[in-house]
């Protein structure tokens, strides 16, 4: 039972590492969806972040990093649980896999 609690810990570390990209793509469809230029949605999404995240893949890469993460950490915890948790394990990989592909294909 311990060991179980373990892995699911895990599995909501892995969503809470799903969570962060995600985020960060709904405020850019938020801020797309405003309708002024693509210069001024880059400044105004830029704007929600700290100044030190001001480059131009600075957002991307912290997005593919959890991304990473969140793929990683579900993919172990698939082999350790069962039933609920393994199907919650199964949609945070598929997700984090989507959203990990997204970004990288943005960086083209």
């Amino acid at each position: 039972m311990k060991n179980q609690n373990k892995w699911k810990i895990s599995t909501l570390i892995s969503l809470i590492c799903l969570i962060i990209p995600f985020s960060i793509y709904s405020l850019w469809i938020y801020v797309y969806n405003l309708g002024t230029t693509q210069a001024e949605r880059v400044s105004v999404f830029k704007k929600y972040f700290p100044d030190f995240l001001d480059g131009r893949w600075s957002i991307t890469i912290i997005s593919i990093f959890f991304s990473i993460s969140a793929v990683i950490l579900s993919s172990i915890n698939l082999k350790h649980l069962k039933g609920m948790w393994k199907l919650i394990n199964i949609v945070i990989l598929i997700l984090s896999s989507l959203l990990l592909f997204l970004n990288l294909f943005s960086m083209m």
